[in-house]
């Protein structure tokens, strides 16, 4: 396997386990889960810059969740 797709594949495993891990001091939304869903999907399939996408959405539901408009929740 050439270095920059190990080197893609570690970079969305690491951003979905950090997403996962921060769900376990704060509730993720459900939109949340089903994103993280698809990047674990995409990440299955070798879609790594989907997969990026689908995390960079997925942990700024103040910005992408379909909805009502939210203030941002503090860092």
């Amino acid at each position: 396997m050439s270095t920059p797709i190990v080197t893609a594949r570690r970079n969305l495993v690491q951003r979905i386990n950090k997403l996962l891990l921060k769900g376990g001091e704060t509730s993720l939304t459900s939109w949340q889960l089903r994103q993280v869903q698809g990047a674990i999907e995409q990440l299955e399939e070798e879609r790594f810059a989907e997969g990026e996408r689908t995390m960079s959405e997925a942990e700024r539901p103040d910005l992408y969740e379909p909805g009502e408009p939210r203030a941002a929740r503090p860092d």
